[in-house]
């Protein structure tokens, strides 16, 4: 099989020259946190911004500096199976395909696991290949104080236990990203709605200074967390999980036992390494 039949095509792109503001508007208008990035004029692949960019550089408004500069790039000829290992070995998510010195779509995890993975006929359980060891965070746990333990671990996501440690969210990148654009929005409604009013302007330059640096408010992690968490077994097939994944838009799911009990974490890359050792 070769990118061309799975790769999503004309892919929405993040523009340069253009700043973290602009590129919340393409969050908020799409709903994807991920981007190429290609210049205005002459439409060559320059980057790639992704939720991790925007979280870990938080004091960074141009989306020159934001992005990752020239990443690693397929063609539509190139086999799925090379794919698989490339993204795995380097823990990407997805990988620009150019032709021509342009950009002609993306191949994602995503396209992998919905399009490949989840129509395999293996049988293989998720057992050997699930993460065993999660990050857990206290609900309480202040929200700057939760991206700090998960940046320290190199995690994307962290499960949210209660006082009596059940599981009762997890939260993931994306969260913080879109609480991110949430905070912005309301910034800048603020500032319109402060227009025409006596000493407004000042409010204006207040709402612009704090809405060059990002900050996460000090609220508990419980406040941002997804609650009804999708969970699945470690008896259940590879390609059901694949399955479950691309149904649900997700890239991990916590691992509980029959008590209900984490014992583990699968993500989207694990289950490339199955297929890939199949």
């Amino acid at each position: 099989m070769k990118v061309a039949e799975i790769m999503t095509t004309d892919p929405i792109c993040a523009v340069v020259p253009g700043t973290r503001d602009e590129l919340f508007e393409l969050i908020k208008k799409t709903n994807l946190t991920s981007f190429p990035v290609i210049k205005e004029d002459t439409k060559e692949l320059v980057g790639i911004v992704t939720e991790t960019d925007i979280v870990n550089k938080p004091t960074e408004t141009q989306l020159a500096l934001l992005m990752t500069k020239e990443p690693q790039t397929t063609t539509p000829k190139e086999n799925v199976e090379n794919i698989i290992n490339t993204l795995y070995k380097n823990g990407f998510r997805q990988l620009p395909v150019v032709e021509k010195n342009k950009l002609v779509g993306m191949i994602t995890i995503g396209d992998i696991i919905s399009k490949v993975i989840s129509i395999a006929s293996s049988e293989k359980t998720i057992n050997e290949y699930m993460t065993k060891s999660i990050l857990g965070v206290w609900q309480e746990t202040p929200l700057p104080i939760c991206q700090k333990i998960m940046d320290f671990a190199k995690s994307e996501s962290a499960i949210i236990f209660d006082d009596e440690v059940r599981m009762v969210g997890i939260v993931t990148m994306i969260d913080f990203v879109k609480l991110f654009e949430a905070i912005r929005s309301e910034k800048i409604d603020e500032m319109i709605s402060g227009e025409g009013k006596e000493g407004s302007w000042d409010s204006v330059s207040t709402i612009i200074v704090h809405t060059k640096d990002l900050t996460l408010p000090n609220i508990p992690v419980k406040e941002i967390m997804t609650k009804d968490v999708i969970t699945t077994f470690s008896k259940a097939t590879i390609s059901e999980v694949a399955k479950k994944m691309s149904r649900m838009e997700l890239y991990q799911i916590p691992v509980v036992n029959a008590k209900g009990d984490v014992v583990g974490i699968i993500r989207d890359f694990d289950l490339l390494k199955a297929y890939s050792s199949d």
